[in-house]
């Protein structure tokens, strides 16, 4: 198994993490996932922080 991590900071590069995601994935149809997670950090005083793990198999 394996894992393919995206991360981005602040709230404008956050919005495009879904993109990077997407792309990511039409780009390695023959992967098999088995999990995706998410973490976010940040608040009021701090960026946005948010961070993707995809744990696949390569078919």
């Amino acid at each position: 198994m394996k894992v393919k991590l995206f991360g981005e900071a602040g709230s404008k590069k956050v919005l495009q993490l879904e993109d990077q995601v997407n792309a990511w994935l039409i780009e390695h149809p023959q992967l098999k996932i088995h999990e995706i997670k998410q973490s976010a950090t940040g608040g009021s005083l701090h960026d946005t922080k948010l961070y993707i793990s995809i744990w696949y198999e390569d078919n």
